[in-house]
């Protein structure tokens, strides 16, 4: 008897579950009723939900935030969840509370908590760029002050949530934006260099310096939502000759990294709207 191929969908958030690609730090996404419709046909229809973000894992956490959304509509059991790229995975694990290593009750039931499945893995050299992270974000934050750029304080776990360097500006202004991502690439470059000399925290890997929402980001180069296609195939335990009904959605040309199968095709759409649309397609085919 031949096993039914798996099917799976590979979710970016911010331009597919939202009407607008831009977001604000901090603030999790607002994800649409007619998104939540969406994503309730392909479950409904045999779909692995796995949502893949370049957010940090802070965000999607917040208080009646994107997990909770999910939860609310039951849409949370068996999806994943993947922050920063693929890198952090974000959805809670269920677990026994315990006490003295004896499980604790509570009116005759078992206590169930939860508690965040988050795992940073190695991709490459990302451990030696983690290594130096603290470092580096500090001496470029300073250069980039020094410049004139007035930049807003880290949030709350930021620098461990994430797999990336992040400057907020003060000032939401294109210009200011543009010479303060001039001047990061100028200072990496020039840190980078320092750290080949000295070898303190051994070879630093080749960074990559970009500006999105009025935040300076900087990051290994090649990071993308690649790795969490790659995390989920794994946790789902998909091996490279199985058969697989896969898409992929994006809002950017980027996003292609996530086809890394031939039975993977990547959808880009412009919004939820136009994600509510192909969502209505890929159900009338399969």
């Amino acid at each position: 008897m031949n096993k039914e191929p798996l099917k799976i969908a590979f979710i970016d958030i911010d331009g597919v579950l939202t009407p607008v690609s831009t977001w604000t730090p901090g603030i999790s996404p607002e994800i649409t009723q007619k998104s939540i419709t969406a994503l309730k046909k392909l479950k409904s229809n045999n779909y692995t939900l796995v949502f893949i973000t370049a957010r940090g894992a802070v965000e999607l956490r917040i208080k009646k935030g994107f997990e909770y959304i999910l939860k609310k509509n039951k849409l949370l059991e068996g999806a994943l969840i993947f922050a920063a790229n693929g890198l952090d995975q974000v959805t809670y694990a269920h677990d026994l509370k315990m006490i003295n290593n004896k499980v604790v009750y509570k009116n005759g039931n078992a206590v169930i908590i939860t508690c965040p499945a988050i795992k940073k893995e190695t991709f490459g050299d990302l451990d030696k760029f983690l290594l130096y992270k603290m470092l580096l974000g500090r001496d470029i934050k300073q250069e980039l002050k020094y410049s004139g750029f007035k930049i807003k304080p880290a949030r709350i776990g930021e620098m461990v949530s994430d797999a990336r360097i992040s400057f907020e500006l003060e000032t939401r202004d294109d210009k200011i934006l543009e010479a303060a991502k001039k001047d990061a690439i100028r200072i990496v470059k020039r840190q980078r260099e320092i750290f080949l000399r000295t070898n303190k925290f051994g070879s630093p890997v080749d960074l990559d310096v970009y500006a999105e929402n009025y935040n300076i980001l900087i990051a290994p180069a090649g990071l993308g939502k690649h790795f969490g296609v790659l995390r989920a195939l794994k946790i789902l335990e998909v091996m490279p000759k199985d058969k697989i009904i896969a898409y992929a959605f994006g809002d950017r040309d980027s996003d292609s990294k996530m086809k890394i199968r031939k039975d993977i095709i990547f959808l880009k759409v412009k919004n939820n709207t136009d994600f509510s649309k192909k969502v209505d397609e890929i159900i009338k085919k399969h």
